[in-house]
């Protein structure tokens, strides 16, 4: 049956490796997915083949470049700092010109995406579209469970429907607020009632001349004279129940629109009659028109796109009902509860942004700690404990250089017109993670030939710096930019942005490290060599002379003129990597332990990226214990109401397709996820029983459609070729056998547990519709369809934007450090790295959507970081494998601990938080940086130890294996590491 066919294609969708396409009609693009990895096998192996064949040239030619930049800064370093600086303030400018989007449907809706379309005609022709909202009333008290059928509770919920009736919103301020953007006069000026009482304007959507509304208080026609003793309520609801709809209930005198099961829920039933209930459910439907208006948020006039009315009516009601403590429109005034037995609950068109814009601004706060957390790293632990050589001047010379990259990127997007979304919210993090591991890596190199050149100019110092540790953060930086402006590629607007802008941002952060922090670094070297005090440059340190390899604390007491009180040990850091890669490299037990954990975290990652889902619901992002999630809970339990949605016809001859008509109708009344009783199908009004004949012509079928509508609840369900007809002014001459250009049929489905789930039936209602009418003129669409396009894509674009960021690592790796054997090695740990970190994600709960692929490519970034470093490191040293690992291990490994570490602490600081975005933020980078990091740290330095291979001193024309070993051992010293106790 139909519906066995759509719980096949359900269950085969849950998987990340399989189902329908954006279109619902294609599986996985495995094939396609399978040609682009062969295209960036290929390239990479080509490019590979030629770096290794020239490797003594790109080697060469890469340390030549930048030990030339490296003296042009270190001779020029006030010129060239101040004219970076000039150069990227004026860059920055353009963040004036900036233009931000914030339409989700134009962020999260697949280019191309039939949904689009189908919205764009929603637009144009049913310009005043339905919006919900939905109420839950039940007891203040204990549980629920308790009969709510009672005299008190009825009145209660009638008194407090009187009080929303008389909401008024004042159209004619928000015309004035509005009038620089545009004359809304004719759209929202006036007052405004929901039912237009009072001689106002009313926004309620209309079945008929009544507006829509469900509500247990129409079985007793809204009048408290109708609502009596116990027997008298429980007659009137079974007296509607036993109706049938759109009838008139007998003895009520009330026209019966909905069932009673519409709205209320936990029914207990006794022979079939209604014996109580646990609670109400009310469903009020408003018209909208979303325009740019500007509206009070967050304390001034902002310009968004809504419909004000609906807005501003919906902060009253939500105030009024008690479901926040403080009026969202107007900070003036406080909220209270209703008074009565009942509390309620609920979900409106404004409680996205106002439930998940709270928990955002909760978790704010915890960014800045992030953030707080490692620029005190980094400030603690850049330099040594000391007062001439504390570097803490170079730590801010550090965040102005990732403040630069940023407001950079966002200016220069700015320049040419790249709009920006919310993603780039991440930017800043992704920049101070990367500006602070290449400054680690940077003062590293600087420090260790400090220590090895005391003689050497300024100059040359830079130039050394530029040429051993410029490489090194080149390999990191070029691959995750290259990345990013792949990734820019996807279909996806809000990653493509994000990419675009992320990929700008880490070339700018790189390029102001050599043009900003090495000239400041050069003018650092003439203070340090000049004894005076780090950040009081204008006194010199009592101690002379002040060598870097001496730290002589920062806050020591002086106990003669030559000497302070205290000594801090010095290099701790590069002590411990040394011990735990004796331990790891240089020993069988300890490669062959680390091999066998790593084999298990790989088997649980790949197992984990195996059993992978696809999900995205919005709901998600109401934090736990809001207003919202009670009422979604509440709903998935009693109700099961999802979204609402519209069949449209397009230019559609009615006349010739009656039997498809008939056939939609029978359709729509099959299926098992739409409600039955939500269904508002016109055609089945018009021809209620389809075996009668209907006109024989044309022109009288369609003039019997124009009688019958004139007194239907159905009219503003038809729209008539002859424009005139559509307009109430003017329809008593208009023609309406010309025929109907669009009509509509509107039901709501069942709540749908899952994304893929509601995608599937999504697709599987466009596909099906289709095949009945055959010509793409008749379809499904509601407003919340474009946000679910997205599980369709998401998969291909996922692995798509993976497998080509890997190519482009993998070749960027083979070209700085163009040794094959050393470069694989390193791009299957950064590749194995991603891997598992995908396969944890799974089991931590996390699925594959648009918000998770953000950070996976982030951390595609990060895990590029961790790895390259050590490989970069272990390529350069000379000796036996095992020496060569270990050298990587104490020379490069402190910073790459500092820049994981640093990372750790910030994230954790995101494990408490509300909101679904930061929720996933901690998860995936905590994930990444144990993984990635401790693999770069740990296994990386033993597989090169075991298969990396040796490689002799070139200065040491002859001399054997075994005496490079025993030069690299006893000059193991000469390899210093970073930081404070580094």
């Amino acid at each position: 049956t139909e519906c066995e066919l759509i719980a096949r294609r359900m269950s085969a969708y849950d998987s990340f490796w399989s189902g329908p396409g954006a279109d619902g009609s294609s599986t996985f693009d495995l094939e396609g997915t399978l040609i682009i990895t062969a295209i960036v096998v290929v390239l990479a192996a080509i490019v590979g083949s030629l770096a290794a064949w020239k490797h003594k040239a790109v080697e060469s030619a890469i340390e030549n470049a930048f030990e030339a930049i490296g003296r042009c800064v270190g001779t020029w370093p006030i010129r060239i700092s101040v004219v970076s600086f000039l150069i990227f303030v004026a860059l920055s400018s353009g963040m004036g010109m900036q233009e931000g989007e914030a339409d989700p449907a134009r962020l999260w809706v697949p280019e191309g995406a039939i949904g689009l379309e189908h919205s764009a005609y929603t637009k144009e022709n049913w310009p005043s579209n339905t919006q919900p909202v939905f109420m839950v009333a039940m007891p203040k008290e204990g549980e629920l469970g308790p009969n709510v059928l009672t005299k008190s509770n009825l009145l209660a919920m009638l008194d407090l429907h009187n009080k929303m009736m008389e909401i008024v919103v004042d159209g004619d301020q928000i015309v004035e607020d509005s009038k620089d953007i545009a004359d809304y006069t004719g759209e929202f000026g006036g007052n405004w009632t929901y039912d237009g009482r009072h001689s106002t304007r009313a926004k309620c959507s209309k079945w008929g001349p009544a507006c829509a509304m469900q509500s247990v208080l129409a079985i007793f026609d809204y009048d408290a004279a109708n609502i009596g003793t116990e027997a008298e309520i429980l007659d009137r609801i079974n007296k509607w129940d036993a109706a049938s709809r759109e009838t008139t209930v007998l003895g009520l005198n009330v026209f019966k629109g909905f069932e009673v099961a519409d709205v209320m829920g936990g029914i207990v039933r006794n022979n079939g009659k209604v014996e109580s209930a646990e609670l109400f459910m009310l469903s009020m439907f408003f018209t909208n028109v979303d325009e740019e208006v500007n509206m009070m948020s967050g304390g001034r006039m902002r310009t968004v796109k809504t419909d004000p009315v609906n807005y501003i009516w919906e902060a009253d009601a939500v105030c009024l009902v008690g479901l926040v403590d403080k009026h969202p429109y107007d900070s003036t005034r406080t909220c209270e509860a209703p008074s009565g037995d009942l509390k309620y609950t609920g979900l409106f068109g404004r409680s996205f942004g106002d439930e998940f814009g709270a928990a955002i601004s909760n978790d704010i706060g915890r960014i800045g700690m992030s953030y707080g957390f490692i620029i005190i790293y980094l400030v603690v632990c850049l330099g040594k404990r000391d007062v001439v050589h504390s570097m803490f001047a170079m730590s801010a010379v550090v965040l102005v250089a990732v403040g630069l990259a940023f407001t950079g990127a966002s200016g220069f997007g700015g320049f040419l017109g790249i709009k920006t979304n919310p993603l780039n919210n991440n930017i800043p993090f992704l920049i101070l993670g990367l500006g602070v591991d290449d400054a680690f890596v940077l003062v590293a190199e600087l420090t260790r030939h400090m220590k090895e050149n005391k003689d050497a100019s300024v100059p040359d110092l830079i130039a050394l710096t530029a040429k051993t540790g410029g490489s090194s953060i080149l390999i990191t930086s070029l691959t995750d930019a290259l990345a990013f402006l792949v990734g820019a590629s996807t279909s996806l607007p809000a990653l493509s942005g994000f990419c675009l802008y992320g990929g700008v941002a880490v070339l700018m952060c790189f390029i102001l490290q050599l043009i900003w922090v090495l000239p400041l670094m050069a003018l650092n070297v003439r203070r340090t060599r000049d004894n005076r005090y780090d950040c009081l440059c204008c006194f010199r340190s009592m101690v002379s002379p002040h060598e870097i390899e001496e730290p002589q604390g920062c806050c020591c007491c002086y106990g003669n003129a030559d000497r302070p009180t205290c000594q801090p040990t010095d290099n701790v850091m590069k002590k411990v990597m040394g011990k735990i890669g004796h331990v790891t490299v240089k020993t069988t037990p300890g490669k062959i332990a680390t091999l066998v954990f790593w084999m298990g975290i790989f088997g649980l990652g790949t197992a984990g990226a195996f059993q992978l889902k696809k999900d995205f619901r919005l709901e998600w992002f109401f934090p736990e214990g809001s207003y919202v999630a009670t009422f979604l809970e509440l709903n998935d339990e009693y109700f099961s109401t999802g979204t609402s949605f519209s069949v449209y016809t397009n230019g559609v001859d009615i006349f010739t397709k009656q039997d498809e008509m008939n056939e939609l109708t029978s359709y729509l009344e099959q299926q098992d996820f739409v409600r039955l009783s939500s269904i508002n199908n016109w055609w089945e009004n018009f021809r209620p029983d389809p075996t009668l004949a209907a006109a024989p012509t044309s022109n009288q079928f369609y003039q019997d459609l124009w009688n019958w509508a004139q007194t239907s609840s159905y009219k503003s369900s038809i729209r008539w070729a002859d424009k005139a007809c559509n307009d109430v002014d003017t329809e008593a001459t208009c023609d309406p056998t010309q025929g109907v250009s669009h009509t509509r049929v509107t039901a709501t489905l069942k709540r749908l547990g899952s994304g893929t789930e509601r995608f599937e039936v999504m697709s599987a209602m466009r596909t099906d519709i289709n095949g009945i009418f055959e010509d793409g003129n008749v379809f499904p669409f509601a407003q919340d369809f474009l946000y679910w396009e997205e599980n369709g894509i998401i998969d291909t674009e996922l692995v798509r934007n993976l497998v080509i960021a890997g190519g482009i690592v993998f070749i960027i790796i083979c070209t700085m450090i163009p040794k094959p054997r050393i470069a694989v090695i390193v791009s299957l740990a950064i590749c194995m790295s991603v891997f598992e970190l995908v396969g944890f994600v799974h089991w931590w709960g996390v699925s594959i959507n648009g918000t998770t692929t953000i950070y996976l490519l982030i951390c595609l970034g990060l895990a590029v970081d961790y790895s390259a470093h050590i490989g970069h490191i272990f390529n350069l040293s000379t000796g036996l494998a095992q020496d060569r690992a270990w050298e990587a291990m104490t020379r490069i490994g402190p910073s790459v601990f500092h820049a994981l570490f640093s990372t750790i602490l910030a994230v954790l600081v995101l494990s408490q938080s509300q909101s679904y975005v930061f929720q996933i933020f901690f998860k995936v980078l905590f994930l990444v940086t144990l993984i990635a990091g401790f693999k770069g740290l740990w296994l990386l330095p033993v597989v090169l130890a075991l298969v990396g291979g040796d490689k002799a001193d070139a200065s040491e024309n002859g001399k054997t294996a075994a005496s490079a070993k025993k030069v690299a051992s006893d000059g193991a010293n000469d390899f210093a590491a970073v930081g404070a106790g580094s």
